[in-house]
């Protein structure tokens, strides 16, 4: 695996393509794996990014101490054989245009209202550097994903955003590198996150949202956590369900511990 350290000399590369391009802060995990193994079966060559984006954190956000594990990180990339590795120079988030993005004045954009501008800049950096055939995103962050390929089509980049499924650990809780903050027994407390949106989906009634959405709310208060939001939306638009939704998004944030956790469900129901 090459290793590249500037943008001047990742620039200077002829890659194969078609060429897919798996950008992450480090600290990878079995979700951030699974992008890669996905795009080396899938194209000719595969970058992973590491850089922890300044742009996309508050001011009282974890920047300054979100995990680095970079040795790890890179043999879990040369065990996948992973072609390319790029670690951009610390200054690639400088003097960048802030881009303002379509559907983040809902859900994770309430509370964190520059987070989106920030990821979608560095995104558009790397997309227009590299310039790849194809970039891997996780559904976990569901709304970052809609807004990356809403983005790419309007600006017309020849760049397709794959989105791929949610990988769990064993009891059902979202892989995530903030997971590790958390105890082993925390992360099994907080399996109840994904099991309370998956009795919502499977219970999904259009008619009684509201009270099932009172239920699943008191549920995870009573089991200890804070909840920043708990919404069903349009999942193609995060726009509020009309008659005419038939493609839900059982959206979740909640704070355990000091510990910002999210997921979510698609339920697709016919009204």
């Amino acid at each position: 695996m090459q290793v590249i350290k500037s943008t001047e000399e990742i620039r200077s590369i002829n890659f194969n393509h078609p060429l897919a391009l798996v950008p992450t802060m480090g600290n990878l995990h079995q979700g951030h794996l699974s992008l890669v193994k996905y795009a080396k079966e899938n194209y000719s060559e595969v970058i992973t990014s590491i850089f922890i984006n300044p742009l996309q954190f508050g001011k009282n956000e974890d920047f300054s101490s979100y995990p680095k594990t970079l040795g790890e990180d890179i043999k879990l990339l040369q065990n996948l054989n992973c072609n390319y590795l790029f670690l951009p120079e610390p200054n690639f988030a400088e003097n960048l245009k802030i881009i303002n993005p379509n559907f983040s004045d809902v859900l994770c954009g309430l509370s964190r209202p520059s987070h989106f501008q920030g990821v979608l800049t560095i995104i558009d950096k790397f997309l227009r550097v590299i310039r790849p055939n194809a970039c891997l995103f996780g559904l976990k962050d569901y709304q970052q994903q809609l807004i990356i390929k809403d983005y790419v089509r309007r600006e017309q980049i020849k760049t397709e955003i794959v989105s791929l499924p949610i990988v769990r650990e064993e009891s059902g809780l979202a892989m995530s590198s903030r997971n590790n903050y958390l105890s082993e027994d925390d992360r099994k407390h907080c399996a109840k996150i994904y099991s309370c949106v998956q009795n919502l989906a499977e219970s999904f009634d259009i008619s009684s949202l509201d009270s099932l959405k009172s239920e699943a709310t008191t549920f995870l208060k009573k089991s200890g956590f804070e909840i920043d939001y708990l919404e069903v939306v349009d999942a193609k638009n995060l726009s509020p369900v009309t008659k005419k939704t038939n493609e839900f998004l059982i959206a979740i944030a909640v704070i355990y511990k000091k510990v910002r956790l999210i997921d979510n469900v698609v339920v697709f129901y016919n009204q």
